[in-house]
């Protein structure tokens, strides 16, 4: 389960967001009951909080390791280039292929003359 992605756990997110959820609750409730300076303080770090971390959970995913054109084979720059009759779409191939490989190194791969 360590090398899951992000995406292959959506009980982390769910946990996350009934959390959210009940301390929401917990808050206004006791907001609600005693509407004291403390309850009103716990709103506003909860609503500034919030979102915070509901994101920052959202986008923490690990990027490919970055990779060079050296490491690309050029039997896998000629397979997209013929398969794909567009340098839009061999670049993409290409990337997928590599997920490490930056934009401008696989354009330069695909198209060496310009």
């Amino acid at each position: 389960m360590k090398g899951m992605k992000a995406e292959e756990r959506p009980w982390k997110r769910y946990g996350l967001a009934a959390l959210l959820a009940a301390l929401a609750f917990m808050t206004i409730s006791d907001l609600v009951s005693d509407p004291s300076a403390w309850n009103w303080s716990k709103l506003v770090v909860l609503a500034v909080a919030g979102p915070f971390i509901w994101f920052g959970e959202s986008r923490s995913r690990t990027s490919p390791e970055k990779i060079g054109p050296e490491a690309v084979p050029a039997e896998d720059v000629d397979a997209v280039v013929a398969e794909s009759g567009r340098t839009v779409h061999a670049i993409k191939a290409l990337r997928e292929m590599h997920p490490g490989l930056g934009l401008l190194d696989a354009k330069n791969l695909v198209q060496p003359d310009h």
